[in-house]
């Protein structure tokens, strides 16, 4: 085990690389934007605070044992105020880090491949699904019909498709 505390430097590109993934971790969970930061916020602080004894090589483990177990504390709390639908289940019943890792490397993977789509495609892609607009929202913000909308997320969605299936059967 390694004992030598981690520097600010470290710790802040342990933060910058991962902060997001345990975001949506935990929004996956919570399904709110503001508890979600809380959580994993309370997260890496907890790590700071302990950076004298945190096992390196446990590291990212510790962070998302932390996260979910800040998740299910918070849903427990305010059981009457979250509903946990479907996803979230399947979230919380991963039995291991490593599917969870493995997940997280698909989707990674995907958010990958969504930055060789147009620019425009990408926009509209990115608007309806990470931000969650509509496609009435994000038609009148570009000036296009919802149709249009549909073709984009249609286009970039095939594009995908035809990707990940020529991926998988290279392998």
């Amino acid at each position: 085990m390694q004992t030598d505390a981690i520097t600010a430097r470290e710790f802040e590109e342990l933060f910058r690389e991962n902060y997001l993934r345990y975001y949506y971790y935990a929004y996956d969970i919570l399904e709110q934007a503001e508890e979600s930061r809380d959580v994993v916020g309370e997260a890496f602080l907890a790590v700071w605070k302990n950076r004298e004894h945190v096992n390196r090589e446990k590291l990212r483990a510790y962070l998302f044992t932390s996260v979910k177990n800040k998740c299910l504390t918070v849903v427990s709390k305010h059981r009457g105020h979250y509903r946990v639908g479907d996803d979230a289940v399947q979230v919380l019943a991963a039995e291991t880090e490593e599917e969870w890792l493995e997940r997280e490397e698909r989707i990674g993977r995907i958010e990958q491949e969504i930055q060789h789509l147009p620019d425009r495609t990408r926009y509209v892609l990115e608007q309806c699904y990470y931000e969650r607009r509509t496609y009435r929202e994000v038609a009148d913000e570009l000036g296009i019909t919802p149709d249009g909308i549909k073709k984009h997320i249609t286009n970039a969605l095939k594009h995908l498709r035809q990707h990940f299936n020529t991926e998988k059967r290279k392998k």
